[in-house]
């Protein structure tokens, strides 16, 4: 029963939703049988909710007392508190959204040709969206759905005024504007992801013809253009834009949208710091910070493992261990709890070995199994770094074969199978200096390379020992 719906969502409803669904429950005009309410009550009185205290036999036994169990009357139950839960969630929320609200009972009164109603209802939920301070897409598309409402209401018995016209018009181009750009700038990482192509109608002339337009003017607009160029080109001057506009006018978005632009402006940072442009690191470490610190990249109070990972890493590669040690504390306890314990052994396995602290970081990685695809690849490939420092150079040879083949199977990594693969040719030409030092006397590994810096100091060991 436990892992049903019905009670999976009553577990995540909040003290005051409960309390308002408990209200909701014993509502004189919402019906209700009396063997709902029962199992209502008997939910609502746990104490905690678990396989032990709410199993369908003790939940039965509850509302039906001495009766034999019946599963498929216990099912029925389960499909009436899912019913009321749902219906309690819609009206809840509606009741919150007051344009929403709005816009409902104005449709009702218009289909009962209701007009002045209609009228009043349909003005007001257009000077309750006008008054939020929120103008992204979700602002347009409102205005447009209530302006849209207003025009089907005025124009049956006048044709010779506008009606809002130019406000739908704009408020739906507008709308279908920064939506476009919005996710096409989504899609475009996941295509980097995946190496899976989309196609976008109207793209295309849009982006090219957009800066002549008049409400490019609107800052929402050319934040979301900005940062569809910095995805698409890597332009970097429209990320310095990108940057000036978004910390200027970032009461204009919401959290949820505020996440998806500053993750796309990091990935971008990452992108450079993955070139060796060390000036991006400082900025994507800077911008992580700032970002988790408003609660921009959290979300329902907490953090995305690889948010978490990622901002480690940058503030090892800065040696900013006081930042890093502070960040761990405050927001290690804020990763969901089925990654948590792999996700804070990997980055402090990378915390000592930045510290050449070898041996601890490598019990660590060699005592805990990391499920998760890229978590495991970032560890096999730290082990192996670990490895060649301390060197142990058959262990290391038997675990970069393992790896090889480890990588080979794994699909969809997009550009992390690019970076591997690379790590891998790099960890191959270290072994083979190791064993020819004399060979590569005057060798030095690429800008391309990946964490060439670690490579490059690396060989100029092996070959100042063997001079």
């Amino acid at each position: 029963m436990l892992d049903s719906k019905p009670i999976q969502v009553f577990i995540q409803l909040s003290k005051d939703e409960r309390r308002k669904f408990r209200k909701w429950m014993n509502l004189n005009f919402v019906e209700k049988n009396k063997e709902l309410k029962e199992f209502f009550i008997f939910l609502d009185t746990r104490s905690v909710i678990n396989e032990n205290t709410a199993t369908k036999e003790k939940a039965f036994r509850y509302v039906y007392k001495e009766t034999d169990y019946d599963d498929a009357r216990m099912r029925q139950l389960l499909w009436m508190l899912s019913e009321a839960l749902e219906e309690f969630i819609v009206v809840s929320n509606i009741s919150r959204n007051i344009s929403l609200k709005e816009q409902i009972l104005s449709s009702y009164y218009t289909d009962k040709r209701l007009y002045k109603y209609a009228n009043q209802h349909i003005e007001q939920g257009i000077r309750l969206v006008e008054q939020n301070q929120l103008h992204d897409a979700d602002y347009y598309l409102n205005l447009f759905q209530l302006q849209s409402q207003y025009f089907l209401i005025n124009q049956r018995n006048e044709q010779n005024q506008r009606f809002h016209l130019d406000d739908i018009i704009n408020a739906s181009t507008i709308f279908y504007v920064i939506s476009l750009l919005k996710y096409a700038c989504i899609s475009q990482s996941f295509q980097k992801t995946t190496g899976n192509s989309m196609d976008h109608l109207l793209l295309e002339h849009i982006v090219k013809t957009l800066p002549e337009a008049t409400f490019f003017t609107l800052p929402q607009v050319r934040i979301y253009y900005n940062i569809y160029l910095v995805n698409t080109t890597d332009n970097e001057s429209a990320f310095f834009h990108f940057l000036e506009d978004i910390k200027t006018h970032e009461r204009v978005f919401s959290d949820h949208n505020l996440n998806d632009l500053y993750r796309l402006a990091i990935n971008f940072c990452i992108r450079k710091t993955n070139q060796n442009q060390p000036d991006y690191t400082r900025r994507a470490f800077e911008l992580y910070l700032y970002a988790v610190e408003k609660g921009f990249l959290l979300l329902n109070k907490e953090i995305n493992r690889f948010i978490f990972t990622n901002i480690i890493a940058l503030g090892i590669k800065l040696k900013e261990y006081e930042k890093i040690d502070t960040f761990m504390k405050n927001y290690a306890p804020l990763i969901d709890n089925v990654y948590r314990q792999n996700t804070v052994v990997f980055n402090t396995a990378r915390i000592y070995h930045s510290k050449q602290q070898l041996e601890e970081a490598l019990r660590l990685l060699l005592t805990h199994e990391f499920k998760d695809t890229h978590l495991n690849l970032n560890a096999k490939y730290l082990t192996l770094k670990i490895l060649f420092e301390l060197r142990d150079i058959e262990l290391f040879r038997t675990f970069l074969k393992s790896f090889k083949v480890y990588l080979k199977r794994q699909l969809n990594l997009g550009y992390h199978k690019t970076y591997f693969t690379n790590v891998c040719r790099s960890l191959s030409i270290l072994l083979d200096i190791y064993k020819k030092p004399l060979k590569y006397r005057n060798f030095e590994f690429s800008n391309e390379t990946s964490d060439k810096d670690w490579f490059n100091s690396m060989a100029v060991n092996i070959i100042q020992i063997s001079s």
